[in-house]
């Protein structure tokens, strides 16, 4: 299956950067001219001794052509050339040969297909020839070195096609065309910045023809984004051209003149990030930047970034990435604009170190009020990465946050732990760590509880007795802030016949007046949150009505 994009000549603009103002050109001696869309030609700066058939027969494909470059070049005497001079040459007369790219690194899924249409998993060391294709999956990526020096990065999910990778004139010309058919490629073009090369890249719409610049291309839904980091790029499309400086990027559409180049965003302040991390997935914070419409980014092990190992993007400037081995990593952010365009890079080195991962504290919760002074400490089984369950768990209790005043400080076996004395009333935090050999992880996140005890049973010696015709009332103690009386009046001190129940907020209960005889007033105390304390239960003897009971009696509590 041809896997090929189709690149429609309506949709072709070019990109072409300019090369530096002064060029030391490597031997043989030779530049290109800056591509402009007419047939590219090497120039030849002549040395002592040189002939115009000698140099013919050392760089041409057909040495007896030499008399075209004499016509070309206005030459009168073949044998005789004078140093310093240069001689222009047409590409398409040079001696070629091929030049493989060099895989110099791989991360996750790359797929390379050969020009046969066999697929197989990309490896460090390949030799990628002419018509070799890459595809990189999500969270992976492919490093290329050209002959020139010149290096490309291919990012997550895209597509990459070697059209040519090619010397001529016996080195002294490293031409270099691929096309990027899909996704992004972050590109070194010519790094020692010698004359005589050329790299070109293609997308469905658009063509980059560069030499010693550093950029970035873009290719999705019939858009090229371009970003310029170094040099200056000129990009034409639909009879139209702009100069892109270092620092900015544009935007051209299928069949419209590329936007006039805007500043790309600065870097993002990831000063505030920190060097360790302990917990994933790992969430970066990052503050909010004018401008930014979106966030990308992506995690390698260096600053290189020649692997990308993840990448994440979003709408706010919040990225979360899932999983990552234990290691030493390098984050690398871009703020994205509305049009697409991705800013400068801001870097920034951090250390993970999140396994053994910590067990899930279930009890107590955050915020939970105890009222054992022996509360159940209890958290979640951890597996190792070899799926078998971790052997140790370290559990902390301390009166701080900071784990200072530490009550307990524990390890074991079990998942679930007493404390050994009872705890005093106040706020406790707890946490725990798994231990896997001499491995001890990072602790789980803080937990704060209380332990506040339950109410007491009240005194009910301390209360009064009043009786009138229709009512009885007793006058309790005013409760604590926070506590009010439930109460129940009964014919039998197992409160199975309730005659009456109520509750109070200030200690005075008010009832029917029961029959005479022994009745039985029970009460206990209960905080906001409905958490009661136990009963306490008086006897009372209720004394028959008389004429004058309009009276008030003042009748002392019986003991039971």
């Amino acid at each position: 299956m041809n896997h090929a994009v189709r690149f429609v000549p309506a949709l072709f603009l070019i990109v072409s950067v300019a090369a530096m103002s002064a060029v030391s050109p490597a031997p043989p001696g030779g530049k290109v001219n800056q591509y402009n869309g007419a047939e590219p030609e090497w120039r030849y700066t002549v040395r002592p001794g040189d002939t115009l058939i000698g140099l013919s027969r050392q760089y041409l494909t057909r040495p007896d052509e030499w008399p075209r470059l004499q016509k070309l070049n206005h030459i009168t005497q073949t044998l005789r050339l004078h140093p310093g001079e240069a001689l222009r040459v047409p590409l398409s007369m040079l001696r070629q040969m091929p030049a493989p790219a060099n895989v110099t690194a791989v991360a996750g899924s790359v797929n390379l297909t050969t020009q046969a249409g066999v697929t197989r998993a990309l490896q460090v060391g390949d030799k990628l020839p002419a018509g070799s294709r890459l595809s990189a999956a999500i969270n992976s990526s492919a490093s290329l070195r050209f002959a020139d020096g010149s290096v490309l990065v291919l990012q997550p999910a895209s597509t990459l096609q070697l059209d040519t990778v090619s010397v001529y004139a016996g080195g002294g010309m490293v031409d270099t065309r691929l096309r990027l058919q899909e996704g992004r490629a972050d590109i070194t073009a010519n790094p020692q910045h010698r004359g005589g090369n050329r790299l070109q890249v293609t997308t469905p719409s658009a063509v980059a023809a560069v030499r010693g610049t550093r950029f970035r291309v873009g290719a999705a839904e019939g858009i090229t984004r371009q970003e310029t980091l170094e040099g200056q790029v000129g990009l034409a499309a639909a009879g139209s051209e702009v100069a892109v400086s270092g620092g900015m990027g544009t935007v051209a559409e299928a069949g419209q003149p590329p936007r006039p180049p805007v500043v790309l965003l600065p870097a993002a302040d990831v000063s505030a990030l920190p060097s360790r991390v302990e917990r994933l997935p790992m969430r970066v914070e990052l503050p909010v930047m004018p401008g930014a419409a979106g966030w990308v980014g992506q995690i390698s092990p260096d600053t290189t970034f020649d692997r990308v190992l993840l990448e994440k993007s979003a709408k706010t400037p919040r990225l979360v990435f899932a999983d990552l081995p234990d290691g030493h990593y390098v984050l690398r952010v871009r703020a994205e604009d509305g049009a697409g365009l991705q800013g400068r890079d801001a870097l920034h080195a951090f250390e993970l170190d999140a396994r053994p991962f910590a067990p899930l504290l279930l009890s107590p919760a955050q915020a939970a009020v105890v009222r054992s002074a022996l509360p159940e400490l209890r958290w979640s089984e951890v597996s190792a990465e070899g799926g078998a369950a971790i052997s140790r768990y370290q559990i902390e209790l301390a009166r701080d946050a900071g784990f200072g005043d530490t009550v307990l400080r524990e390890t074991l076996a079990q998942t679930a732990l007493k404390p050994s004395t009872e705890l005093v009333p106040g706020d406790y935090y707890w946490r725990v760590a798994s231990v896997d050999g001499n491995d001890r992880g990072p602790f789980s996140d803080t937990v704060k509880f209380t332990y506040k005890p339950a109410p007491g049973a009240p005194d009910l010696a301390q209360s009064a007795l009043q009786f009138d015709r229709d009512q009885m009332q007793t006058n309790l103690p005013p409760p604590a802030d926070g506590l009010h009386y439930d109460a129940e009046l009964a014919a039998d001190p197992a409160r199975k016949e309730v005659l009456w129940h109520g509750e109070s907020a200030d200690g005075k209960l008010k009832m029917p007046r029961p029959e005479s005889g022994k009745r039985y007033l029970s009460a206990r105390m209960v905080e906001t949150d409905g958490t009661a304390g136990p009963f306490a239960t008086q006897a009372i003897d209720v004394p028959r009505a008389m004429r004058w009971e309009w009276l008030l009696l003042l009748l002392p509590l019986l003991a039971l």
